[in-house]
């Protein structure tokens, strides 16, 4: 029998090592937690291979919060010094690189069969250690979104109205992002863009007003060690300083964005865009106030312990950074953004949503094209 595997990590030839007589794995390979997220199988096992302590647990915890199916097995190939830390966080097996391939199936067909405890236990550990909105919060939200959409239903219809007269395609659009607690759910906007615009971001790159150039320098160290990347060898110094100018580069926004339609630009120069977003809301994916929910590739370039804080906030429609600057001349770096971010994670409390809500009215009526 064929089990579906997945692998995450940086070894393609992993699936050819877990093959054996005593358990044989589909498996497919990607190389982070989140990537893992876009695929639309149900695994029975997943292979995180370790890579620093902070990615594994952030992957463990985006892995744990986010499979629909919470009877997939999830073993940890590295440091066995560290297991008792990888299974506090959720894994149920932690193996060498160098495991035994028996060990592993033995392991496996174990927990699979007794997957519905597996499944039970998961749940509650869950309940106990995921933390949700407090009260008052969850209770401004429902009562305020709500009456917002109540009231302005008759907008709502005109905008989607205006829309579908301008473009073809659907009038709302719905994309994962990552919120509180790295929780992914389907975020609901109506649609500013012409079709198919996310595929055209790559292009747009260079134009990206959070875009920090990359420094090349010719001073290297001949002792750093080699890793092995998709490019080839690469000098481990030499691949922190990519790695860490894609971290600096992970918001994405272009001032005249080509991508957006007359009525698009419109909405969102007056953020009536976001306003599908109170369903959101009302479902409980996010709150009024918050940090903004992020794209997938985003989120994944902001998993260190300096600004995975932010992602301890409830995610919300405004927040701290949409009040202060929005785009044109008064552009934002990125480092401001998640700073506000981790401020308002720190500090979030009834009055200070109010004092948001607020100040976001007058942030709407801008005339920057954002």
């Amino acid at each position: 029998m064929y089990y579906n595997a997945l692998y995450v990590g940086n070894d393609p030839l992993f699936p050819d090592r877990i093959n054996g007589e005593n358990c044989q794995f589909n498996c497919s390979v990607v190389t982070s937690a989140f990537e893992a997220l876009t695929l639309k199988t149900d695994f029975d096992c997943i292979f995180y291979q370790q890579d620093t302590v902070e990615n594994t647990l952030l992957a463990l915890q985006v892995l744990r919060q986010n499979l629909k199916d919470k009877k997939t097995v999830i073993f940890i190939i590295g440091d066995r010094k560290l297991a008792s830390e990888w299974l506090k966080a959720g894994a149920h097996d932690v193996f060498s690189a160098d495991f035994d391939l028996n060990a592993i199936c033995k392991r496996f067909n174990f927990l699979f069969s007794n997957k519905e405890q597996l499944k039970n236990s998961i749940r509650e550990e869950e309940s106990q250690t995921i933390p949700g909105l407090p009260l008052w919060k969850r209770t401004f939200d429902i009562l305020f979104s709500f009456t917002v959409i109540l009231v302005l239903l008759p907008v709502l219809l005109l905008i989607a109205l205006a829309i579908r007269v301008e473009s073809r395609g659907k009038v709302y659009y719905i994309a994962p992002r990552v919120g509180s607690g790295y929780k992914i759910f389907g975020f609901i906007k109506f649609r500013s863009m012409y079709q198919n615009a996310d595929k055209k971001v790559d292009h747009l790159m260079k134009d990206n007003q959070y875009l920090t150039e990359q420094v090349e320098t010719t001073e290297y160290n001949n002792e750093s060690p080699l890793l092995i990347s998709d490019d080839g060898l690469v000098q481990e110094d030499k691949y922190k300083q990519k790695k860490t100018t894609k971290r600096d580069n992970a918001f994405f926004k272009v001032a005249n964005d080509p991508r957006i339609t007359r009525v698009g630009r419109i909405i969102r120069n007056t953020s009536l865009d976001e306003l599908p977003q109170l369903i959101n809301v009302l479902k409980g994916d996010m709150s009024i106030v918050g940090n903004r929910p992020l794209p997938l590739y985003e989120a994944e370039l902001l998993t260190t312990d300096q600004w995975s804080k932010r992602f301890s906030a409830p995610s919300g429609i405004t927040g701290l950074w949409q009040i202060t600057k929005r785009g044109g001349a008064n552009k934002m770096s990125a480092d401001e953004r998640k700073q506000l971010d981790i401020e308002y994670a720190e500090n979030y409390s009834l009055w200070y949503d109010l004092k948001i809500i607020l100040k976001t009215v007058p942030a709407m009526l801008q005339h920057e094209n954002v």
